[in-house]
């Protein structure tokens, strides 16, 4: 049985950005002015892996769900595109940006060579614009009323492609390629990075929030955690229907070893689809 852990990202940036948890998992930061990770893009699920409020990746608490159709203007700068294909001209790449009414993907001009891996800087989600290449994207904490971020690069997924050892995850409704990982063998991911659940699939690299909180400290999303925790309900000394960190467990190990077995703590699997993922557990109190 799945165990929620992590609270949405979708809330932020339905979209963007930044991070995702089990059925138990807390829901994503609101959008007045909370900041949160571009790769919290999904919250917690109400399982022991997956996000609570969408199971989807997505940052922004308004972010669209779905991409527009291509259309638009005959101008490029102003022209909606389908993130999907980046059927923008030379020159500009699709990206996700909070417009007049609504979140939506319009082709903007490439303002930088930053490729992917490489540290960037997000001029915001009004803006939408970022210092990465034209197949790249700038994830990284953000502010839903525009502020800045810093962040790292990650490729664009166009055609749902991704390069060895990745997997095409949505940014809300942006997808991008991130380096799967291994949060029990803690391998995959950079110093940057903390390693985090993507439903449904599994667990992918995302740029490491900065709360750091430990075993039993409440979190609002994957990053919320300090590296190898993950979000989730029903972690011993959390508050009923609050999400706190905890660590990750073995299925398939003969023995317990969670840190709170002592005081009812087991392990329950996330519930990543991916097979050589499927084992991942949370430590959480049974239902």
């Amino acid at each position: 049985m799945r165990t929620i852990l992590r609270r949405p990202f979708g809330v932020l940036l339905s979209a963007a950005c930044l991070l995702a948890c089990g059925t138990t998992q807390p829901a994503d930061e609101t959008a007045t002015g909370a900041t949160a990770t571009v790769a919290d893009t999904t919250g917690p699920t109400t399982g022991a892996g997956t996000d609570a409020s969408t199971g989807s990746s997505s940052d922004a608490s308004t972010g669209p769900t779905t991409g527009p159709t291509t259309g638009g203007t005959s101008d490029p700068g102003e022209a909606q595109c389908q993130a999907d294909l980046q059927d923008c001209p030379d020159g500009f790449k699709c990206v996700l940006r909070r417009g007049a009414a609504d979140w939506e993907f319009v082709c903007l001009p490439v303002q930088g060579d930053n490729t992917a891996g490489d540290s960037c800087h997000h001029d915001g989600v009004i803006a939408g614009t970022d210092d990465c290449d034209e197949a790249s994207w700038c994830i990284g904490s953000f502010d839903t009323t525009g502020a800045p971020w810093e962040g790292l690069c990650y490729p664009l997924c166009v055609g749902d492609v991704c390069g060895n050892d990745q997997r095409c995850v949505s940014i809300g409704a942006l997808p991008v390629c991130a380096p799967v990982c291994d949060p029990l063998l803690a391998v995959g991911c950079t110093a940057d990075e903390a390693c985090i659940f993507r439903e449904p699939e599994g667990f992918v690299c995302f740029p490491q929030g900065v709360d750091g909180h430990a075993i039993g400290e409440d979190c609002e999303t994957a990053i919320s955690c300090a590296p190898g925790l993950h979000c989730a309900q029903r972690v011993v000394g959390c508050p009923p229907d609050s999400y706190c960190c905890t660590d990750y467990c073995d299925t398939q190990s003969g023995e317990n070893t969670c840190t709170a077995k002592g005081m009812g703590a087991t392990c329950e699997a996330i519930g990543a689809t991916a097979p050589e993922q499927a084992h991942v557990g949370a430590c959480v109190i049974p239902e």
